[in-house]
């Protein structure tokens, strides 16, 4: 594949992937928690405990931004922050079994709805993605692995 095709791939799949994903987290909202903090709880869930410096990094935000998000969600009783085991000076965060809870039961309620709007597709469809979906994954993972830039430059023309 060409470098002009591999980017009109990315410019078709973009906005569709954007959209999926925005539509399924509207439809089953984090109550009384922001995208933000909805976010963090996610990178927890699926990467386990972690330092702040990382989880910062890791949802491309400032040290005292992810401190702000962690200290709300501690105070809600979703994450704790414990003793790393490998540095004494410093302190990893984490899910509680609540965090963990809460997190089961929105990834079930939006299992539940992508399940129904599936079964609404064609068979061609649904084997299109299924044949898809690995790749997918594989994009996800070479997505989270790129460096963070640390002050993109995104303005308006």
């Amino acid at each position: 594949m060409s470098d002009d095709e591999t980017f009109q791939l990315a410019s078709a799949l973009r906005p569709t992937v954007t959209r999926l994903y925005l539509t399924l987290r509207r439809r089953t909202p984090i109550a009384e928690y922001s995208a933000a903090q909805a976010s963090a709880l996610a990178v927890l869930l699926d990467h386990g405990p972690m330092r702040m410096g990382e989880l910062a990094e890791r949802e491309s935000i400032r040290m005292p931004t992810a401190t702000a998000l962690i200290d709300g969600l501690t105070k809600n009783g979703l994450v704790e922050r414990t003793p790393d085991p490998a540095d004494r000076r410093a302190v990893l965060v984490g899910l509680t079994d609540h965090g963990r809870d809460l997190l089961d039961r929105v990834r079930g309620r939006r299992d539940t709805i992508l399940t129904a709007a599936l079964a609404e597709l064609s068979d061609d469809d649904r084997a299109a993605l299924t044949a898809a979906a690995p790749a997918l994954e594989a994009l996800r993972h070479q997505l989270e692995s790129l460096p963070n830039p640390e002050a993109a430059d995104i303005t308006a023309e």
